[in-house]
């Protein structure tokens, strides 16, 4: 039996784990928190259920689905609200996918700019279909160093689908407009959220906390080194005893990469230029609860930056779950545009709160006077920014890294932010390591 150490209990560390200990590794996990699943996390309040991480799926998510049946957790599987809002003239527009007939119809983007979509779209179908939304660095030949998301859209949709449509839909994906995204993350998104969405009954903390019970996970293990040796690794790492050393026959990172560098600086070193042009994603998440329920049905609500370029997008809670909020009632969660969220992380709660509570309530008046309870989440480092460039150099560090040593990196440094490409990254990184650990028996 292979002895392995994975470095952080987020959902990328927690599934690498979990798929080594079930190909017959003995898993050790050091995590540097309290708690485990990263970014993903979700807090009860009274009869609010809150995901204050990462929030949205889709019926694309294959592998995090597949995971999900695993752990004997697809009970817990929901389809959300069909609905998508749009907002436009400071008003939300429902557009319901299901109803395609009444799409023609729908006041959110202008007659002419719906035939120029539909001509961009069959344009681009061939290239969306090539993109994989959630292993973007395989299309980094598309990607242009020099030509923005938002430069790309307006030539191939026209300018009003480019800032009511693909902007906030970059802000979805990306953390911030389409002006600071790539254009390989148009193809991406309009190939990812084609697909139905979905959620996790009781919260997607609910994911992490059964793969933490299945293993051996350590917390207050700050990790500092990540030694490959002729003849395995060594781990050294402190915690509220001491320092203490780990020896291991082969070893999974599943940091953060400015954190992946510093115990492993192998991964700097394979790819300098990488780090040097890297960009912090920074959000603050404000869930609001409320004693009514909104006039939206729909679950995302897309922010176009033109509309407001503080607030980067809106999800109605109730409307992606029943469990998410008693009946009736609302949970509505705003997020802050990374280029903005350095001005607001030394906000009190208290401010976060009215800023939140005046855009949702200048979109929902029916909410005026009945709110009833807040939760805030701040997130100084969320990600990194998937910029003009982001997927060629990802690639270049991809390429560069050594394919056959005893440490691997999962995370979602390599494909999109989200709960998928952590999924899948963690899967990939416990595959290499276990058919190295068997070539070299």
């Amino acid at each position: 039996m292979s002895s392995i150490v994975v470095v952080g209990a987020g959902l990328s560390g927690l599934t690498a784990a979990y798929r080594l200990s079930t190909g017959g590794a003995d898993v050790v996990v050091l995590e540097a928190g309290p708690r485990p699943g990263g970014r993903v996390d979700t807090e009860t309040h009274g009869a609010y259920v809150v995901d204050t991480g990462p929030d949205a799926l889709t019926a694309g998510y294959a592998r995090y689905l597949r995971l999900v049946e695993d752990l004997g957790l697809q009970h817990r599987l929901a389809d959300t609200a069909a609905v998508i809002g749009l907002v436009r003239d400071g008003r939300i527009i429902d557009v319901d996918p299901g109803k395609p007939w009444r799409l023609p119809f729908t006041p959110a983007l202008s007659f002419a700019a719906k035939i120029r979509m539909l001509g961009g779209l069959v344009h681009a179908r061939k290239a969306i279909a090539e993109v994989d939304s959630y292993e973007m660095s395989c299309s980094a030949a598309r990607d242009d160093p020099e030509r923005s998301a938002a430069e790309f859209a307006t030539d191939l949709f026209g300018t009003e689908v480019a800032d009511y449509l693909i902007d906030p839909l970059m802000r979805l994906t990306t953390g911030s407009g389409a002006a600071n995204a790539s254009c390989v993350n148009v193809l991406g998104a309009l190939g990812a959220w084609s697909s139905s969405l979905k959620t996790v009954r009781g919260g997607l903390g609910i994911v992490t906390d059964e793969l933490a019970d299945r293993l051996d996970v350590r917390y207050g293990a700050t990790v500092t080194r990540v030694d490959d040796t002729a003849t395995g690794v060594v781990i050294g790492y402190h915690d509220e005893s001491g320092e203490h050393e780990m020896a291991a026959d082969g070893c999974v990172i599943g940091a953060m990469y400015h954190q992946a560098t510093e115990m492993w600086p192998t991964l700097s070193a394979a790819c300098p230029a990488f780090g040097d042009k890297l960009r912090n994603v920074k959000l603050i998440s404000v869930s609001l609860g409320y004693s009514a329920h909104t006039a939206t049905r729909a679950y995302p609500v897309l922010v176009p930056t033109t509309e407001n370029p503080e607030a980067l997008l809106i999800f109605m809670q109730h409307n992606k779950c029943a469990d998410r909020a008693p009946d009736g009632h609302s949970l509505v969660t705003i997020y802050t545009d990374t280029t903005v969220t350095d001005s607001f992380l030394d906000r009190t709660d208290r401010e976060l709160e009215l800023w939140a509570a005046g855009i949702i309530e200048g979109l929902c008046p029916e909410l005026v006077g009945r709110r009833e309870m807040s939760v805030v989440t701040r997130w100084p480092m969320a990600g990194y920014l998937a910029d003009p460039g982001f997927w060629r150099r990802s690639s270049r560090l991809l390429e560069s890294l050594p394919t056959d040593g005893r440490v691997k990196v999962a995370g979602d440094l390599f494909g999109a932010g989200s709960m998928e490409s952590a999924t899948r990254w963690g899967e990939r990184a416990a595959e290499e390591l276990l058919r190295h650990l068997d070539d070299h028996r």
